[in-house]
């Protein structure tokens, strides 16, 4: 995989929602290096509107929606080694929420606590990957 000028990858990922129905378990890598797409191992969790944070080589996705649910789900991407790892779920399950990395912790904040976003929350959470890996 390419790399960017300080030696980290440059690469996005994003699971699918096939013609707004429901979700895929697709999972695909752009290298703008390259200018190419290249399929991955599936996401674990199928979902749409989640949020995602770079921290330590990995990608954390956290929550969604899908198939009439919000998921509580916290699962890594590993560019590496192409493979998935599961964490504990958020407290607060929900879909469309901001992220931010501050030192060694993901702070998600807000978002919908039902499909479709009718019912929004203000909870603000803290993850510490480094403690919670299973």
């Amino acid at each position: 995989m390419k790399t960017s000028e300080t030696g980290l990858p440059i690469a996005a990922t994003a699971p699918h929602t096939i013609e707004k129905r429901y979700n895929t378990n697709l999972h695909h890598v752009y290298s703008p290096n390259t200018d190419q797409w290249k399929e991955r191992v599936p996401i674990p969790t199928p979902r749409s509107g989640h949020g995602a944070v770079w921290y330590r080589d990995r990608i954390f996705v956290f929550g969604g929606e899908g198939n009439g649910f919000v998921y509580g789900q916290v699962e890594a991407y590993n560019l590496t080694t192409n493979s998935w790892q599961s964490y504990a779920l958020m407290p607060t399950p929900r879909h469309g929420m901001g992220e931010a990395l501050v030192d060694d912790t993901i702070y998600i904040a807000g978002g919908g606590l039902v499909t479709g976003g009718s019912l929004m929350t203000s909870t603000n959470e803290a993850f510490t990957p480094g403690s919670q890996g299973r």
